[in-house]
């Protein structure tokens, strides 16, 4: 018989093709490569065997069948294991419901002992228990999602594919990154929602209030409606217009900016547009620019953008009277250009620090809105600086200020 045409071959170009469909089947390209190069390694440790024969059967499906009852362990092949630690994810290999074989990462995630454990043992996870013990079990389809492995609140998918009888490589997935973008989706859909239905509500009640004939002969009640009505309309222009910017900024994330930027000129144009359009607490900016200073490699706009929130945040929230004090240095490598904006105020609780940058995250939720905050500030900067590959340092102490410094690389001649 045609050696290219032996049972042994024809079984291992099986193996290799049922590997392949798994791997089509996973969501990452890494994944997909790993668990190929392994259905490949099994495939020709099951045409290499010696102990194949040329003379086998001519009925290909049973001598198929036949080869894959007699094929070896996985976990002998010397190579295996250098394979399967090569993947970022958890990759175990079970053998008559024991594991056989696993990587580093699954030694880290399940404990350093279950090479050798029943999956009982190894697992402790019903669902997952279940599958690997059960040797009809049909691993096509879905992934099983499991919970209660490893830290708390994550999430994975464990993928299974028969290699043969009682012979199983099982793959882990974190999805609890994947989790927990879709609960910030949800979140934000619902924070936007509010933020937009509470202006409008408002104004609605005012037009139900200034339709009753009563309340329309009161020139002033009807003045003082209106007026409240158009700071609600301004809100949600505001609101749209921070939504629509940061839109763009998340679009344009893994595009940085090519175009020197005069950073200085920027800073010294918005704070005499501030010290021109808010008399009072203008009159208390301090600024401190280096003389020199090089480009930054940016988006003008968007660094107005930047600067504006920061400055208009530092006032707001700073004491009336007390300085707000702007600096732009040179970094001590000179690569980066420091921008730093303290205030003199109330400060802010270590425990709110790390949310600051998040959408529609307010210490002070009334204090926010009472001065025409969208909670939308903040993380606009974090993702201008993110798109510019800066870096953005948030530190406060209560009773006394806060200090935002952002630092952002200088352009290159």
């Amino acid at each position: 018989m045609n050696n290219w045409l032996s049972p042994r071959i024809l079984v291992a170009l099986a193996l290799a093709f049922v590997g392949a469909v798994f791997a089509g089947q996973m969501v990452g390209p890494a994944e997909r490569i790993l668990v190929v190069f392994v259905s490949m390694l099994i495939a020709l440790f099951v045409a290499a065997n010696p102990d194949d024969h040329d003379d086998a059967p001519a009925n290909v499906l049973d001598s198929s069948a036949a080869n894959a009852q007699q094929m070896p362990a996985l976990s002998s092949h010397p190579q295996l294991q250098a394979f399967i630690d090569a993947s970022a994810d958890a990759i175990l290999m079970v053998e008559n419901v024991r594991v056989s074989a696993a990587n580093q990462v699954a030694l880290r995630l399940l404990g350093n002992n279950i090479v050798g454990q029943n999956v009982r043992m190894a697992f402790r996870h019903a669902g997952a228990i279940e599958r690997l013990s059960d040797p009809d079990a049909d691993h096509s389809g879905h992934p099983i999602r499991l919970t209660g492995i490893g830290q708390k609140n994550q999430l994975w998918d464990m993928r299974i594919q028969a290699m043969g009888p009682a012979q199983k490589i099982v793959h882990l997935a974190d999805r609890s990154g994947t989790q927990a973008a879709e609960k910030m989706r949800v979140d934000f859909v619902a924070n936007a929602s509010h933020e937009l239905l509470t202006p409008l509500a408002a104004i609605k009640g005012f037009i139900e209030t200034l339709d009753d004939p009563a309340a329309g002969d009161d020139a002033a009640t009807r003045s003082r409606f209106l007026a409240i009505m158009a700071t609600e309309t301004n809100r949600m222009q505001a609101l749209v217009r921070d939504l629509m910017s940061l839109s763009r900024i998340e679009a344009e994330k893994y595009d940085p900016p090519q175009t020197p930027v005069d950073f200085a000129n920027i800073i010294m144009e918005t704070v005499d547009h501030l010290r021109n359009s808010q008399k009072d607490r203008g009159a208390d900016i301090a600024v401190d620019i280096t003389s020199d200073l090089p480009p930054v490699m940016g988006d003008a706009g968007q660094l107005r953008q930047l600067a504006s929130n920061i400055l208009n945040n530092a006032m707001k929230y700073g004491r009336a009277g007390t300085p707000v004090s702007v600096s732009l240095t040179p970094s001590r490598s000179g690569a980066m250009i420091n921008f730093a904006v303290a205030d003199v105020g109330d400060g802010i609780a270590p425990e709110h620090l790390p949310r600051l940058t998040e959408r529609f995250y307010r210490v002070d939720s009334g204090r926010s809105r009472l001065v025409g905050g969208t909670g939308l500030g903040l993380s606009l900067v974090k993702h201008i600086v993110d798109r510019h590959r800066g870096h953005l340092e948030i530190r406060s102490t209560l009773g006394k200020g806060t200090t935002v410094s952002i630092l952002l690389p200088v352009a290159h001649s």
